[in-house]
């Protein structure tokens, strides 16, 4: 299982998370191609830099191929800029100072760009967190939230090439820091001075129940996108977990203070826990055509399901029903949300974490009277536990050999056996 962790003990922006994606391996052209593709004005480039003398790397984003406003650091921010929140870019129910763009509208942009699906469900689930932590914030419905034409598209930069780089680098698991927001004083919006840490951080971090400390810094260390990246992308929140670390990225805020160095990291690496982390996907079912069952399985299998099953219940009025249950990673969760959304009558579903024990496992391939037959080897403390034959295999050669399917079937694995003795 591959691992990230994301260390924000110096906050986290937008920029910062880009920047350290990036540095930690992920695709520069496929952030630009995805930034591209919902903007073309928009780009992504990278640049070394250094903060209390830590090596980091600065995103910044260009339009038409100049440095974006957002990106030129002023006094009141400890990142540089705040791509979608109460910085140069502010968020609101309407009105305001300037073009803007409603929430509605990026959303359109997002659903009808010709990206990854994994990518687009990251860009459209930060972008939904920001508004509805906008929207908590000045007291309106989230679809009545517009952001500023500048932070709109810093933030479309910043959220698609996160989202972007973190898919590029096949990530399984995402573990985050506890959240560092700073504190003390103000920071000036459009309209007016916002206490630190702002509404709509406190609303983002709230709902994601994640875990968090004002920090050393009396300034804005967590923007409200940074804060909505890290609550999108977090399987879990925790220190580090056990792993065999094979990258790290270091990505640099805008500003340099003499608190703190201003940067965010990235640890990735191939979980040494001998457990892994799934979710378990359930929903209950009393309307569907049991017809359609068997074709819903075999698409949550194909859309990365671990495994899928049906438990038949009794509803409320005595109605016969199903529950529907699906194992899965992390990284197929989104695409395995929206198959049994669009496959079933279902229009929500349970959603938990469980740790995952699995033995180590092999495939082979034995000859039981001329035929052959694929079989699966478990493994447990170096020792053999279990060997499981391809039933379909099985079933094939019974029938050629014009034999009963238990006795291929035992023949088969007492031949897998021999293959460990």
């Amino acid at each position: 299982m591959r691992v990230a962790w994301i260390d924000c003990s110096a906050g986290a922006s937008g920029d910062m998370l880009l920047g350290a994606f990036i540095s930690a391996g992920a695709d520069l052209n496929a952030v630009n191609a995805a930034v591209r593709a919902v903007d073309p004005s928009l780009s992504v480039t990278v640049t070394q830099t250094a903060r209390h003398q830590i090596a980091a790397t600065k995103a910044t984003v260009e339009v038409n191929g100049e440095p974006h406003p957002e990106n030129i650091p002023d006094a009141g921010h400890g990142h540089g800029h705040d791509n979608a929140g109460h910085g140069h870019g502010h968020g609101h129910g309407g009105g305001g100072h300037g073009p803007t763009r409603a929430w509605a509208e990026v959303r359109r942009l997002l659903e009808e760009a010709r990206l990854d699906d994994a990518v687009r469900a990251r860009a459209l689930d930060t972008f939904g967190r920001l508004a509805r932590a906008e929207a908590a914030a000045h007291g309106v419905e989230p679809d009545t939230v517009h952001f500023h034409e500048v932070g709109a598209l810093d933030a479309i930069a910043d959220i698609v090439g996160v989202a972007a780089a973190s898919v590029s680098l096949d990530l399984d698991r995402i573990v985050v820091s506890t959240i560092v927001l700073g504190g003390g004083g103000q920071v000036r919006g459009q309209h007016g001075g916002i206490p630190i840490p702002g509404p709509a951080v406190l609303h983002l971090v709230s709902e994601a129940e994640a875990p968090v400390t004002g920090g050393p810094a009396p300034y804005e260390m967590t923007t409200p996108t940074g804060a909505a990246l890290l609550a999108t992308l977090a399987d879990e929140f925790g220190p580090l977990p056990p792993m065999r670390i094979e990258q790290t990225g270091v990505g640099a805020g805008g500003r340099d203070p003499v608190e703190v160095p201003n940067i965010l990291r990235v640890v990735i690496g191939a979980s040494a826990d001998s457990s892994a982390t799934e979710l378990v996907y359930e929903t209950n079912v009393d309307d569907l055509d049991p017809r359609i069952w068997p074709q819903v399985l075999s698409r949550l299998m194909e859309a990365g399901a671990a495994d899928a099953w049906l438990t038949p219940i009794l509803m409320k009025k005595g109605r016969p029903a199903h529950t529907l249950s699906v194992l899965v990673g992390s990284a197929n969760a989104e695409t395995v949300r929206a198959v049994i959304l669009a496959e079933t009558s279902a229009i929500g579903l349970r959603e938990f974490a469980i740790r995952k024990h699995a033995a180590d496992r092999e495939f082979a391939t034995v000859d039981v009277e001329g035929q052959s037959i694929h079989v699966k080897i478990a493994r447990y403390g170096g020792q053999v536990i279990n060997v499981q034959p391809e039933y379909d295999d099985v079933a094939a050669a019974a029938d050629v050999l014009k034999k009963p399917v238990k006795t291929i079937l035992a023949k088969a694995i007492a031949a897998g056996h021999d293959l460990w003795s």
